[in-house]
């Protein structure tokens, strides 16, 4: 005999409340009754009466069981009464806020796991669902839901620069009509990407100042500025590299100011490269040329004029500069029209007189290669007859094109990934290098032939996206492609053997929470009564390895 008792927890009844009567026998009963039940439900042992005398909880206790056997010796009843479940609770989390930093480079699909919400009730009113509700700015992310958990998910590109932070109400659903709704905060922190090189306020400052400084002399305060913050913003200074004897005569401070650091020549023009460079990793840089003209002329020093027909009207020319080009126009003044001109420093560069004797053409008429020679130092030498009247030197920096495709150091690569996607110390990089300048040389990774591994496209780390089911094997096979940033971009892919080790993912769940089973009291020994299996993860992902226990307790 069983019955179905609604629980309506707003609309209790007062106890004692009849709910139902045990007709054993025509007459008044005469009954012994036996339940395992706290005083909750009663029945009279004379008139049969099953009576509510407290009040009911599912979640404490769905199910009464109750014996009632008559005096007179009939049969017993055996009475099973069902509590059924209201929707009575909220879902709760855990917390009621969390912080999350994700990086600003963090890629479109990229899971970050979020508290679970719990709810008292039964299955039918238990977490549905959950949702973002408020602060979801632009969509950039989204709620992927799973039977036991969810995850949020960039939906859209991150910049920190447009947006620093989101403040997300993330709703737990349940089952009720109408449904009950929990909330959890999120703060999101965009963490900053070293995405910006410093910026010079001018990309050439020219100054003049008199011969006679003294060393430790002031020249210029030069200032570039960075859109990063923290390190990846912070800008410091330095000259570019060089072999000339020029840069022995200048200091320049990691604060941008440029001194003098030796006594100055009057009538020389001084071409300085200053490199503003931040503090990410790796660092972006940029360069600036400072001209420093020191007043005065000696009585043994003609000018040379030197126009640059660069497209910078600077000397700095494309690595992938076309032959014939013609770099430069030099011309000498009327008083050194009999001078000849010559050039060394470079065996790329000619020098050809024109038909004025006074006018010299720079030509390029060899390959450049920035990746071996960023700058040359030219010596511009002019000489009459045997006499060495004056040396003109000049740094001419190559500008860098994509002209580099990343390298890997191996063509294949075998390493060791966990199957357990909620391992967090995976530690497996793959590095490709370009040796391109710039944006040219900024690589980016990717996956192919697979959906199962992520990988960090800036770091390189490997992670599965997906559990990995043993059902794969012991190994997966994928590729991996290094993309640098040229326009068009240039890529090299690697080739992938991953071997596949068990971990410590989530705990097992059985599909039911509550398994019941009726078995005949005359079943043969080894007879199967049930088979139980585990709820699949939110990837579609069994435990390969689980071993099955049976636990008796008393009843």
């Amino acid at each position: 005999m069983t019955w179905i008792c609604p629980l309506d927890l707003d609309a209790l009844p007062q106890c004692p409340s009849v709910i139902e009567k045990v007709l054993v026998n025509k007459g008044d009963p005469q009954l012994i009754v036996r339940q395992r039940a706290e005083a909750i439900i009663k029945i009279d042992d004379k008139s049969g009466e099953i009576a509510l005398v407290a009040p009911l909880d599912y979640e404490k206790r769905p199910r009464f069981e109750i014996l009632a056997v008559p005096i007179d010796g009939g049969d017993g009843v055996q009475v099973t009464i069902d509590v059924e479940d209201v929707n009575d609770h909220t879902p709760t989390f855990s917390e009621d806020r969390i912080k999350l930093e994700i990086s600003e480079f963090a890629r479109i699909g990229a899971a970050y796991p979020l508290p679970r919400a719990e709810d008292a009730d039964g299955a039918n009113y238990t977490v549905q669902k959950y949702r973002i509700a408020q602060g979801n700015v632009n969509n950039v992310f989204k709620v992927v839901n799973g039977e036991l958990y969810a995850d949020l998910v960039v939906n859209g590109q991150l910049d920190r620069e447009y947006r620093d932070k989101y403040e997300l109400i993330v709703e737990a659903i349940d089952g009720g009509k109408p449904a009950k709704i929990g909330r959890l905060l999120v703060h999101i922190f965009i963490l900053d990407a070293n995405d910006n090189a410093p910026i010079f306020t001018q990309p050439r400052y020219s100054i003049t100042v008199p011969a006679n400084l003294t060393i430790g002399s002031q020249l210029l305060t030069l200032k570039a500025t960075d859109a990063d913050v923290d390190s990846n913003g912070r800008v410091g200074y330095r000259f570019q590299k060089t072999r000339f004897d020029t840069l022995a005569l200048f200091a320049l401070t990691p604060n941008g100011i440029l001194s003098t650091a030796g006594h100055l020549l009057p009538g020389v023009v001084h071409d300085l490269v200053v490199v503003a460079y931040d503090g990410g990793t790796p660092s972006l840089e940029t360069t600036a040329i400072v001209t420093v003209t020191v007043q005065g002329t000696s009585l043994t020093a003609p000018a040379i004029d030197i126009i640059w027909l660069t497209e910078t009207a600077m000397a700095h020319i494309l690595e992938n500069i076309t032959l014939g080009t013609i770099v430069a126009r030099l011309s000498l003044n009327d008083e050194q029209k009999s001078s000849v001109v010559s050039l060394s420093g470079c065996p790329s560069l000619c020098l050809r007189q024109s038909q004025s004797p006074s006018v010299y053409l720079l030509l390029a008429c060899g390959l450049f290669d920035r990746e071996t020679s960023p700058e040359y130092h030219l010596k511009f030498s002019l000489r009459r007859g045997s006499e060495l009247v004056l040396d003109h030197p000049v740094l001419l920096t190559i500008g860098d094109i994509n002209d580099n495709s990343p390298s890997w150091p191996h063509s294949n690569m075998h390493i060791t990934l966990n199957r357990s996607i909620s391992e967090s110390d995976q530690t497996t990089v793959l590095t490709a290098s370009d040796p391109d300048e710039g944006i040219n040389g900024r690589v980016r990774y990717s996956i192919l032939d697979t959906d199962f591994i992520a990988i960090d496209p800036d770091t390189g780390r490997l992670s599965p996206l997906k559990e990995l089911d043993c059902s794969l094997g012991s190994e997966v096979r994928f590729k991996v492609r290094a993309t640098d940033g040229g326009v068009p971009s240039l890529y090299s892919d690697l080739q992938v053997i991953a071997d596949l080790v068990d971990g410590y993912g989530r705990p097992p769940q059985f599909e039911k929470s509550l398994y019941e089973v009726q078995i005949a009291e005359d079943s043969e020994i080894g007879t199967c009564l049930l088979k139980v299996l585990l709820l699949m993860s939110l990837n579609g992902y069994r435990t390969c390895h689980t071993v099955f226990t049976l636990a008796v307790t008393a009843s």
